[in-house]
């Protein structure tokens, strides 16, 4: 009966470590940028060639600040070949995190082309009155994202997803950023998200769900031994 259990524990434990690492491939969670930043998690996204086009996913954009804030706004770049973003919306309902139980006036994202290979969305938030945010890490937005091409057999599509492009042209800029009280732009550093599909993951994919298949086999073959040897036979 002992055998039996360990047995099974032994399997289940390979299992989940093998789907532990798949998921890490998969997702890789960004660490906090030093203050002052903004960037968006998780800092990959790896996804197997067998993904089909309109799955979605999201990313959330962060912020790190030592001083205290009172506007945001996030100009976020991506490979319109590869993807379209679907929806932008707060990160605490009606308004981020960020704000607090601050006023705030919400604003609606706004969705363009960047240039020929890249599209963007335009969010951002702004407090009330004579408040503030004090310094630390908040989340702004979440942005929902929808694959529209996969790479042909053989082949890999990777872009990055980033917040730190500037549009600027004829006198009209849009930019990422962050105001203070005074409503003057504090200095940022940025991170960005990559982006991938490709066949290696695939094979992750496959080499997991073999192993599995193995592990599985090979507790039937431990168990039917084990009941062959408490019924007294040999085998």
């Amino acid at each position: 009966m002992f055998e039996k259990k360990n047995a099974m524990r032994t399997t289940i434990t390979i299992t989940m470590l093998i789907l532990m690492t798949l998921c890490i491939w998969q997702v890789k969670v960004a660490e906090a940028l030093p203050a002052n930043s903004m960037w968006t998690e998780p800092d990959t996204i790896s996804l197997d060639a067998t993904t089909p086009v309109g799955y979605r996913f999201n990313l959330t954009v962060y912020t790190n600040l030592s001083v205290s804030s009172y506007a945001w706004q996030i100009y976020l770049t991506y490979n319109k070949n590869h993807l379209n973003a679907t929806g932008c919306w707060y990160t605490a309902g009606s308004k981020s995190q960020w704000a607090g139980t601050n006023p705030t006036s919400p604003l609606s994202p706004v969705y363009g082309s960047h240039n020929e290979t890249l599209n963007y969305v335009l969010f951002g938030e702004s407090l009330q009155g004579e408040v503030e945010t004090p310094p630390g890490t908040y989340t702004l937005a979440i942005v929902q994202f929808e694959v529209v091409a996969v790479p042909p057999q053989g082949e890999v599509l990777q872009s990055q997803i980033r917040l730190d492009i500037i549009y600027s042209v004829a006198g009209k800029v849009k930019k990422s950023r962050i105001l203070d009280p005074d409503l003057k732009d504090i200095s940022l550093s940025f991170g960005g998200t990559n982006y991938i599909i490709d066949e290696f993951t695939t094979i992750m994919l496959m080499t997991a769900l073999t192993l599995t298949a193995v592990s599985v086999v090979l507790l039937k073959s431990k168990l039917f031994k084990i009941n062959k040897f408490q019924q007294g036979k040999s085998f």
